[in-house]
Parts: C-alpha cells; structure tokens; sequence
C-alpha cells in the first residue's frame, strides 16, 4: 500500500494564528479515498471506505497528523527529534521494530519517540497517528483503555465519560490524547471552549448509525460539519462544541499538539459561557 500526501490549498489559510500554516489532505475528487471539506478553522475528512496506506491530513512544520485504514503491513518511519501517539481506533492492529512487538486492541495506544522505523499491521484497523517534535531520547509507552481512569465531566446536557491517555503529566513534550464519550443526546467540549495554542484532532466513534454536529467558531464565522462513525475532524482554532443525535452518543478519540507555550490542558471559554458550571473536569481555565 502507498502513502498519499497530497497538498490542498485553503482560502483562508492567511487568518490562521499559526504562521507558515500548510494543510496537506486528500484529493477529494481520487476515486476510493474520503472527502474534505475545509475552512481556516477546521478540516473535516470523511471516514476512509477501502484500504489505504498511511494518508497525510495535516502538516505544520514538525506538527502533523496522520491515519491509514490497513488490510495488511504498512511502513511508518518517525524521525530523530520527533514524538508520536500511534492510536488504534478499529480492530487490533500490530506495531513492529525489529524484534520489538506490540498488540493494540481497539482504543488502546502507542506513545514513542524517533527515530524508529516501523511496520504497522491490520486487517480493518484504522490507525490514527499525531506527530510534534521532541528533545526526549528513546521512549516507548503503551497505553491501554482498560487500564485508564474514567472521570464523568460535566452535568445534565453536556454529560461526558473522558479518558485520558496522555496527560500533563506524562512523559511527552508536546503531544496529549484520550478519548471522550458523551451521553445519548447530549454536549461535549461544553462548555465551549478553544486553545488556539494547540491543534486538535477528533476522530469520531459509537454513534451507531446516529450522527453528530461538531461546531467550529471563531471571531471570522463557524462551521458545522455532520459527522457520522470514523469521520475526523482536525481543529485549527476555535471554540468546537459538539452534540449528538438523542438515540447515538457522541465519542472521539483527540489528540492534542502543543504548538505554541508549554503543554497543558489550559483552554479559554467562550464569552456567554464561562461561568457555566464545569463540574470535574480535566481540563484548566
């Protein structure tokens, strides 16, 4: 299987706050890969439908984010000075390095610092992968989802069960992933909230044949992007609630690039909604 790395230009790229912005997609007019539909706040990529090899959906500089559905092996190489977060969302997958192994199974996590040439295996795993750079030597971390905390965040309407994978306190500079999984019919990242500092992307799951609004806004206008199983969702800045249909739940694997600053899970709440009660939550003000 090939990779695709395809460049796509965006109209409002110059409002980006994040200077020297380059998006790179897919082509959305190539038979057999998914669709975009793109601002300068927010890229929305449809679930891919047949195998592929690893799909570049975003490039800033050392930032980028990456996934492949895999009926097979596909290569991975991650360079010195770089760190990544390898998710596997759907079906097992394999991760090997030479004599080195490891099994996902859906929903667990690989966290690694380069250089490392790897091959990735599945049949039907959809892998998910977020790159920064990194000043950490040889670092290999598996997360598993049974082994994390669950916290309920929120209250009645923006009820959400999270997980947090990698956290402030783990050993990544610039990367953070978890998974979020909302109640039937209600919010999440509520209430709205953005970090322009970083890029985020949302890759969505469990809502079963139901679908959900993902909202993206900032001072230039807002999207709302329909969003069904496996579709992504990569936010560029922005507030970026979301809401699912009332008989489907809402959930998504994130992961978080620290663009600008210090890693953490600061964010700022949009005016009108900032004195909405948050609950426990893993997120600061």
């Amino acid at each position: 299987m090939s990779s695709v790395s395809l460049r796509v230009s965006v109209s409002t790229c110059s409002q980006c706050p994040i200077k020297g912005y380059e998006l790179r997609g897919v082509n959305s007019f190539k038979r057999g890969l998914p669709r975009l539909l793109m601002s300068g706040r927010a890229i929305k990529v449809e679930a891919l439908e047949s195998a592929t090899g690893l799909i570049e959906l975003y490039r800033h500089g050392d930032y980028a984010f990456k996934w492949a559905l895999l009926e097979g092996r596909a290569p991975y190489s991650l360079e010195a000075g770089k760190e990544a977060v390898i998710a596997c969302l759907r079906e097992q997958c394999v991760i090997e390095a030479g004599t080195w192994r490891v099994e996902l199974s859906p929903k667990d996590l690989l966290y690694l610092t380069g250089s490392a040439n790897l091959t990735l295996e599945g049949r039907g795993s959809l892998v998910v992968i977020g790159e920064a750079p990194s000043e950490r030597s040889q670092i290999r971390l598996v997360k598993r989802f049974n082994e994390l905390s669950r916290l309920t965040s929120g209250l009645e309407g923006y009820r959400r069960d999270v997980y947090v994978a990698l956290g402030e306190a783990d050993p990544s500079d610039r990367l953070m992933a978890g998974f979020t999984e909302g109640w039937p019919g209600e919010w999440t990242s509520f209430p709205p909230h953005k970090h322009d500092d970083k890029v985020e992307i949302y890759v969505y799951y469990g809502l079963n044949g139901g679908y959900g609004l993902q909202v993206v806004e900032d001072h230039d206008g807002v999207d709302v992007f329909k969003v069904r199983d496996y579709d992504a969702v990569i936010i560029v800045r922005g507030y970026h609630p979301n809401v699912a249909t009332p008989n489907s739940r809402i959930c998504y694997l994130w992961i978080l690039c620290q663009v600008e600053g210090r890693k953490s899970m600061r964010v700022e709440f949009q005016p009108g909604f900032e004195k909405l009660p948050l609950g426990t939550t893993h997120l600061s003000r």
